[in-house]
């Protein structure tokens, strides 16, 4: 029996299709009630369903006006305001391609971006000190009037096919890359809606990330306006100490986050008591057992699992129905089509081994392709690989091992992390430990852990645990406690920038 799951009940997006416009159709059906409350320390502001309606097709409208094309594409330089969805979905709305950037890109960041895409326009909150050819700057007061002003475009329907956005990729290989998206990829995330969220019109969804990115900017503002949910977002004066009163005071019912927002708040001595909230989401990395159980134990609440990337919306989650089985990342979603392949040979691989974790290319999903580089379609492949190690069970649960490229390396032996990870799951007072490759001297390379615990736990317990449960092999030969694991700019913790902190350490160093 082959690693496979299928699912055909998902129908195909219509022929003529905008994205926008689709978003915003619920809108009529409650026009009053708030869309979207940007929450800072100062209170709050928020926009209704009709209001937000109108003030993106004035948008629209007024960037045709100002010379800009169909198909041109502009760069949004935004932060957490009213103003970065209105400039968004009205780009989309006429069929302008918007893509996001984050609002604290350095001069030499944003050049380098800029050179790459060839935006016809840059929308920013931030004065830019250079002058860029044939590029026209529309400040955020700008966007701002624009909304306002005017009349309302029409949405430009057209092939589901055709390029809406584009964002980038995180750059965990230190390559960030420019992913298109088609309209039709907000249609695949109808999926979601009941196999990770349980999502309903009556729900307040607070998201903690930023809008640019894209985790935020699909679970946190377009899915709920698509049912008509409202949308909470963190102001950008706010931080993570501040999430647990913003949970409370606005009554939110869903919570998203990344594992390391989480795993902060699990570290504040505050009270975690959410009772309007029905459970919470978590995507981006993989979730540990640790996390997963504490958050349980102090808020009553779950947390469910997706897993996804830049290139593909979720595929895979944990759901109400099923359970937050933290073992695995769920079950593949409704119309999806997901397979374990070898990497080589790109065939699934047999129920129960190892392989790449896989989407069809036919997903509606799935990227166009990357910006300047051939679309998935023509590459001829059935599948599209996600990089990521897997394993898939008989009933269609599938165990995350780690990514492909993080596979660990001793006296020749190939390991994935994962699994060293997940024999200390069940070691007491163990809070987090992470695996990684460590090159204590030219030509050699052994396997080292770095871990954290609240309790009295050193190297000696942690070597005694995982006795008869990892081959010699497998066995990591350092062990480094620390009061917190670094991570990188994105919040994740990456393996290679471990391997290159503690490059040179031997046995007696740790």
């Amino acid at each position: 029996m082959k690693s496979i799951y299928k699912d055909k009940s998902l129908v195909s997006c219509p022929n003529q299709f905008n994205l926008a416009e689709y978003v915003l159709e619920k809108s009529c059906k409650n026009p009053t009630k708030s869309a979207l409350e940007i929450v800072s320390r100062t209170g709050k502001q928020s926009v209704s369903f009709d209001e937000l309606k109108n003030r993106i097709l004035r948008t629209g409208n007024n960037l045709i006006r100002v010379g800009l094309k169909p198909e041109d594409k502009i760069l949004l330089r935004l932060g957490n305001t009213i103003t970065f969805p209105i400039a968004y979905l009205g780009a989309i709305s006429v069929g302008i391609i918007p893509v996001p950037t984050a609002s604290s890109l350095t001069r030499h960041e944003l050049i380098k971006l800029i050179k790459f895409i060839e935006p016809k326009a840059i929308i920013t909150s931030k004065p830019l000190r250079t002058n860029f050819d044939n590029t026209q700057i529309i400040s955020e007061t700008d966007i701002e009037k624009f909304s306002f002003e005017g009349r309302k475009a029409k949405f430009k329907r057209g092939n589901p096919n055709r390029l809406a956005y584009i964002v980038f990729t995180s750059g965990t290989s230190n390559t960030p890359r420019a992913v298109q998206h088609a309209h039709r990829a907000i249609w695949a995330r109808k999926s979601m809606h009941s196999d990770w969220y349980s999502l309903t019109s009556n729900d307040r969804l607070l998201h903690a990330g930023a809008l640019n990115w894209t985790y935020t900017l699909g679970t946190g503002l377009l899915d709920p306006w698509s049912i008509g949910a409202t949308s909470i977002v963190l102001g950008d004066n706010l931080t993570i100490p501040d999430i647990p009163n913003v949970i409370k005071n606005s009554n939110a019912t869903l919570f998203a986050a990344v594992p390391g927002v989480y795993r902060k708040l699990l570290d504040q001595n505050e009270e975690l008591e959410f009772p309007s909230l029905r459970h919470c989401f978590s995507a981006g990395e993989k979730l540990s057992q640790n996390i997963h159980d504490k958050w349980r134990k102090r808020t009553k609440k779950f947390i469910y699992e997706a897993f996804g990337m830049s290139e593909c919306s979720t595929f895979i989650s944990t759901n109400e129905n099923i359970g937050s089985e933290i073992q695995t990342i769920g079950r593949p979603q409704k119309g999806r089509k997901v397979a374990i392949i070898n990497k080589v040979t790109y065939n699934p691989v047999p129920i129960g081994e190892v392989g790449i974790i896989a989407i069809s290319s036919e997903d509606q999903g799935l990227m166009i392709g990357y910006d300047n580089e051939d679309a998935i379609k023509s590459n001829g492949k059935e599948w599209f690989a996600t990089g990521d190690l897997g394993r898939m069970k008989a009933d269609g649960f599938i165990e995350h091992l780690g990514r492909a490229d993080d596979i660990l390396n001793q006296g020749g032996f190939r390991v994935s992390p994962k699994e060293i990870e997940n024999a200390f799951l069940d070691l007491e007072g163990l809070e987090n430990i992470v695996a990684f490759n460590l090159e204590i001297k030219k030509d050699t390379t052994v396997i080292a852990v770095i871990f954290t615990t609240e309790a009295n736990l050193f190297e000696e317990e942690l070597r005694k645990h995982i006795e008869e449960r990892l081959a010699d092999y497998k066995k990591p030969r350092i062990y480094i406690k620390t009061k917190t694991i670094p991570t990188v700019n994105n919040g994740k913790i990456s393996r290679k920038k471990l391997s290159e902190t503690y490059k040179g350490m031997t046995v007696d160093c740790a």
